[in-house]
């Protein structure tokens, strides 16, 4: 479901029911199960429903404004490459438009020099984001007209902006009206190699468009939100007890073209209700008293441990051990990633209450002392499940404790491998394991739950699959732009997660008891929640919206207006495909690291994964500013120039065309371009050291290197553990002797991630 932010809120354990109380959306592994009293009131009213009818501009000039296609076409002759556009129908104005060869700032793409932007750097200052945001307002004084915007209603999004690699900037705004965010509505500006390739927007109200005046109090409009659902309790608990909101509105689905987006200012209420599931949501409009939305905005399941763990699930391998990564000291300060710290003298514990990752355990308290004279916190192995603990460590070192809290650890440390400067990757993460439920996991905007055996499933918080799922709610919600728009692309993102981690397509082996339904279309050796190979289901065909989502999906909220795990098959699908039937080596390690590469350094800008068309026959595309097609093929480009396409536009375009989520009239859309000459692969070889290894690779000429590595093997997910560094050697010390390593090495341009060399073969070292 969409989620959206809400602050903190406690959690409380009762005898018999156990109510997490949330601060956000919660995404769900699986559809939650059961009626209430709730559940049969949710709806969302047309109004409210995203929707972008986009059109080749070429197709639609006789109804676009006069100033607009002005604008247009003096910035294409201003253009020294091919640029076309897309129109969104709603507001008549240009949402989208591609291409290259526009100089911003000094880059491979252009001869700019520093002199060049003296009006908004300083004398030997450096191009940051404050210098983007003048630059790119400076280009809207100049080309607003295309977009329909005032650039004095923009303010920038930090978490949206800011440059993910060297050769890349996103600069990218809100629309504040009335000082009041216009939610989900944003004007962007991509640059590469120092050229503009991408500016649009999405969820402009169309021109003229004015803000709702309120007439409704919040009492009133809480007053309306208590009849709707026969009246609050005295046991509710309110997370948000009246804020207002100023939301884009479809005002029809026959609109005139240019008249078909407004704008709707709404009551917002949120709360929980003891003995229901869920944290919800009531939207009243602010001017006319009717009640818009009641809508559970829960997200939905994952797990990790030190000691013993499940690589993936109590299905698919025995338990092994692994290092607790930045664990607590009773000493004072944490274990480092190979979980080493310094030990002098006595007894240290540990409770798991760790850096970035804290675990509470409804089966109790969780506490390892050391062992005598090594200094050793060895929490163990043990059979069984739910409260089986190996007999030390407190009733809460159980399977579900210390997989979550490996495992949450590792995929936070991949996070911030990719995105450094994103501060919810520092922060520390609370997790519940063990919770009285059965059959599903979820996050709740502030915390990981994950619930015991029962009801035909396995212990949700043993499975690794799960953890990563909703752990990639939790980085949906965090990465800059806000939870997905709408819960397809949410699932998606969660799978996806946890896909990419452990190169598996079926997402939570062991979840069930025997193989996953498919939504009627049957995997055919998946026990968990989805299989996203096309090919392992009893109908081995390519999910799109017509084949899949229209015939198969109930009702919900994805982007087809559809049940959002449903609707997730298409996206997930398409990413799965690009790195395992599509690129080169498909299905290896090297097309694995194209695919880490793209997939993290989009995520603060992308948001739906695709537009869908819902009505007749489903279609669908990949043409809106965030659509995932679009993100990821700006972050592919390697010259400053998409029309000439991409070092993988081929690939990309075969995996996301073939599930109709690509935007095929974009210039160089399935065109295979490498603008720059990657360097020479650099040949790595490594040295066992005491707790440490020592790396060294061969130099490729002037580059730099990223640095890589995993516990799992050569075909696993990765860690970088060092960015753009122009040395050819490295002592790793967040190893731990008698634990074997995996490493590789790519080596690039200074300044051009996108133009990276393959990686290295593959290395593996055990420290002493």
């Amino acid at each position: 479901m969409r989620q959206n932010k809400r602050h903190p809120l406690s959690y409380v354990l009762c005898l018999f029911a156990l109510a997490l109380l949330a601060s956000s959306a919660v995404q769900a592994q699986v559809a939650k199960q059961g009626f209430d009293s709730l559940s049969g009131l949710a709806f969302q009213s047309d109004l409210l429903d995203p929707s972008q009818a986009f059109e080749a501009l070429d197709n639609v000039q006789g109804f676009v404004a006069n100033t607009t296609l002005n604008s247009w076409n003096s910035f294409r002759l201003n253009a020294p490459a091919e640029w076309r556009a897309t129109v969104d129908q709603r507001s008549g104005m240009i949402a989208f438009a591609e291409g290259g060869n526009v100089a911003w700032i000094p880059g491979r793409g252009n001869s700019l020099t520093a002199n060049d932007l003296s009006s908004v750097v300083k004398p030997g200052g450096k191009v940051d984001l404050v210098a983007m945001e003048k630059i790119a307002r400076n280009y809207l004084a100049r080309n607003g007209g295309m977009l329909g915007v005032d650039s004095s209603t923009l303010v920038l999004n930090p978490g949206r902006s800011g440059q993910p690699a060297s050769h890349l900037w996103f600069v990218d705004f809100d629309v504040v009206r009335e000082g009041l965010v216009v939610e989900n509505a944003r004007v962007l500006f991509r640059v590469n190699n120092g050229n503009l390739i991408q500016f649009g927007s999405e969820y402009l109200p169309s021109p003229g468009a004015v803000v709702p005046p309120t007439t409704i109090t919040r009492s009133q409009a809480l007053a309306l939100a208590s009849k709707y659902i026969g009246g609050f309790a005295s046991a509710d608990t309110f997370v948000d007890s009246g804020s207002l909101h100023l939301l884009p509105a479809n005002l029809a689905d026959n609109f005139e073209f240019g008249k078909g987006r407004g704008l709707v200012k709404v009551w917002q209420f949120t709360f929980n209700r003891d003995g229901v599931m869920g944290t919800w949501q009531v939207r009243v409009d602010a001017t006319t008293g009717a009640v818009l939305e009641l809508s559970d905005v829960n997200d939905y399941v994952t797990a990790q441990a030190t000691g013993g763990i499940f690589q993936n699930s109590p299905t698919t391998g025995s338990e092994i051990v692994r290092p607790m990564p930045f664990a607590n000291l009773s000493s004072g300060g944490f274990t480092n990633s190979a979980g080493l710290y310094s030990f002098t003298s006595g007894t240290v514990t540990s409770t798991l209450n760790g850096q970035y990752v804290r675990v509470v355990d409804t089966c109790g308290a969780i506490s390892q002392g050391s062992t005598a004279g090594t200094g050793d916190i060895t929490f163990g192995t043990s059979t069984g499940t739910d409260c089986t603990t190996p007999g030390h460590g407190g009733a809460g070192n159980t399977h579900a404790t210390r997989e979550q809290f490996y495992q949450v650890n590792r995929i936070k440390e991949v996070g911030r491998g990719w995105l450094p400067t994103n501060t919810w990757l520092g922060q520390k993460l609370r997790v519940n394991v063990n919770l009285n439920q059965t059959c599903n996991a979820y996050w709740n905007g502030t915390t990981l739950n994950f619930f015991k055996s029962g009801g035909g499933c396995n212990n949700t918080g043993m499975i690794a699959g799960v953890s990563l799922h909703e752990y990639g709610h939790g980085l949906d919600q965090n990465d800059g732009t806000g939870t997905a728009p709408e819960g397809g692309t949410g699932e998606s993102y969660g799978d996806l997660t946890a896909t990419i981690a452990v190169h598996s397509s079926c997402v939570g082996p062991g979840f069930l008891g025997g193989n996953c339904a498919g939504y009627g279309n049957a995997c055919t050796s998946c026990t968990g929640v989805r299989d996203i190979d096309y090919a392992k289901h009893t109908s081995p065909t390519p999910a799109t919206v017509a084949n899949h989502t229209q015939v198969r999906c109930s009702a919900g909220s994805g982007p087809c207006r559809k049940e959002v795990h449903c609707e997730s098959y298409v996206p997930s699908e398409a990413v799965w495909d690009f790195a395992n039937r599509d690129l080169p080596g498909a299905g290896t390690g090297p097309a694995w690291t194209v695919l880490d590469r793209l997939w993290y350094l989009s995520r603060n800008t992308a948001t739906s994964s695709f537009t869908c068309n819902h009505t007749g026959t489903f279609t669908s595309n990949g043409c809106s500013a965030g659509n995932w097609w679009k993100v990821m093929r700006a972050v592919d480009d390697d010259d400053g120039n998409l029309s000439n396409g991409t070092p993988h536009g081929g690939a990309l375009f075969a995996a996301f065309n073939r599930h109709g989520i690509a935007c095929t009239t974009d210039a160089g859309a399935s065109t295979t371009h490498a603008g720059c000459t990657s360097p020479a692969t650099p040949t790595l070889t490594i040295t066992a050291g005491t707790d440490s290894a020592a790396l060294s690779w061969t130099a490729s000429g002037s580059a730099v290197y990223d640095v890589f590595r995993n516990e799992f093997g050569c075909n696993a997910g990765f860690t970088k553990i060092s960015s753009g560094s122009s040395a050819t050697s490295l002592t790793d010390t967040a190893v731990a002797g008698g634990t074997t390593y995996f490493y590789q090495v790519t080596a690039f341009p200074s300044g051009n991630e996108a133009c990276a060399s393959a990686p290295s073969t593959c290395i593996t070292v055990t420290p002493h």
